[in-house]
């Protein structure tokens, strides 16, 4: 397998509630000052002004459409996360049960309103969320896409991909301000909850099956085999003294 050397701008879109956050600190790790978060400032192609990307950016990461750049950098190389539509569904609802964000549409209808998991899931925004996103883009305009289910599977894919260092993993919980009791899901909620996500779901088989080609390409390196498939909730990345590049983060 042929690795891409980080030449072009990197544009990572980070769909909410698929790891962007802690991918963010992978970023900044091999980056530094030339990552751009970019959160609120370009969201859509309309948006898009080179002078609002700042002089020295390598890389731009935020919550934004996948070809919100497509003009500015015509070169570019995308990469994402995805997550299972029902498991970014429910961890959406979860989170805005235990920490509520009052600048989000979907948060303040579901405390204003009392909604349950299937009335929160059935609102527009949070149905295929995952695809509005990636903007009608299939997997092959991507550079690199990750699997939270499939955490260190795709940190060993995304260093193999770009020939950089993939973090090694350290077992331990990542996310410490869950405090409450998850929310279980109901008779036929998961049934539901895909159906509301059909598109995000074959995407997402798509990326899966993408990961597993790349990964049947490539040699397990040393201390990645033993919990290649950890999932991102479940596990903290060592690296930097400061407690790892995903230690503490949010999704």
């Amino acid at each position: 397998m042929t690795a891409k050397v980080i030449f072009a701008m990197l544009i990572s879109v980070h769909i909410p509630k698929c790891a962007g956050t802690g991918f963010q600190r992978v970023l900044h790790s091999l980056l530094g000052p030339g990552l751009w978060l970019n959160y609120g400032t370009i969201f859509a192609r309309a948006d898009a002004r080179r002078e609002l990307v700042p002089a020295g950016a390598t890389c731009i990461h935020g919550h934004f459409f996948a070809d919100a750049f497509d003009d500015l950098f015509p070169e570019r190389q995308l990469i994402t996360w995805v997550s299972h539509p029902v498991e970014r569904v429910v961890s959406s609802y979860y989170d805005f049960l235990c920490q509520p964000d009052w600048g989000n549409y979907c948060c303040r209808v579901l405390w204003e309103r009392q909604l349950t998991l299937r009335q929160f899931a059935e609102l527009d925004w949070m149905r295929n969320k995952a695809t509005r996103y990636l903007a009608g883009k299939p997997t092959d305009a991507f550079a690199f896409i990750g699997v939270t289910e499939r955490c260190l599977d795709s940190l060993q894919a995304f260093g193999r991909t770009f020939a950089v260092p993939a973090p090694l993993p350290r077992r331990e919980r990542f996310n410490p301000v869950r405090t409450a009791p998850r929310p279980e899901l109901g008779d036929g909620d998961y049934e539901h909850l895909l159906a509301l996500n059909a598109a995000d779901l074959a995407w997402y088989w798509q990326a899966q099956a993408r990961l597993e080609n790349t990964l049947a390409r490539m040699a397990p390196p040393s201390g990645l085999a033993e919990a290649g498939a950890g999932g991102c909730d479940r596990l903290a990345m060592a690296g930097p003294p400061d407690g790892g590049w995903w230690a503490g983060s949010s999704l």
